[in-house]
């Protein structure tokens, strides 16, 4: 766990393994945030935004919290679905909100499934929107695996790997977020080259 402020280092945010980010609640992300919450998910790293003076703000106010809401996913448009806790270091206001959100993501970045289970969805996802065609041929996959690392990553093997785009992959992170209620963490999807596929080949 590492507080990560402006000033922090590269080197804290690749020791952490759960990041939070403080925000002004007043001002809302800046790009300097941007740049940190960048440096994050390139580290693939667990993350939550902390909107410290939230009480200034009026973090009980429903419009307030929409209003914050929106200027996080423009300022973080590449990764809009963060987890965000309101808080006040003055008052104490929703401390207890982040060490419960703290102990949730700590959690889901020690996920893990099944390799049968994450399969069985995994081919019912891609039966229903198949992956787009590669050139003239079908993208076809033979499985998909776990990685070790954490958070969550997995492996999808495919005859056509490069065939994969990034808007399709987002697509699988997507279901599988909502599958394993792993919604705020940088999922990844390598795709490699199958070994079935090249015989088929």
């Amino acid at each position: 766990l590492e507080i990560i402020s402006a000033f922090k280092s590269q080197e804290a945010i690749r020791r952490a393994d759960l990041v939070l980010l403080m925000v002004d609640g007043t001002q809302g992300p800046s790009d300097q945030d941007a740049r940190i919450m960048q440096a994050v998910l390139e580290g693939h790293k667990g993350v939550i935004v902390v909107a410290n003076k939230s009480d200034v703000g009026g973090a009980e106010i429903p419009e307030y919290r929409k209003t914050f809401r929106e200027q996080v996913e423009r300022v973080f448009h590449f990764f809009t679905d963060v987890n965000v806790v309101f808080t006040s270091a003055k008052t104490g206001q929703g401390i207890d909100d982040l060490f419960e959100m703290i102990e949730k993501v700590s959690d889901q970045i020690n996920f893990r499934v099944p390799t049968s289970e994450l399969n069985d969805f995994f081919f019912e996802t891609i039966r229903k929107t198949p992956a787009p065609v590669w050139g003239v041929t079908n993208v076809k996959f033979y499985y998909v695996t776990q990685t070790y690392q954490r958070p969550p990553a997995f492996i999808a093997f495919a005859n056509h790997p490069d065939g994969v785009t990034n808007s399709y992959r987002r697509f699988l992170i997507k279901h599988i977020k909502e599958r394993w209620d792993l919604h705020g963490l940088p999922i990844r999807i390598f795709c490699m080259k199958s070994r079935r596929g090249s015989n088929e080949e």
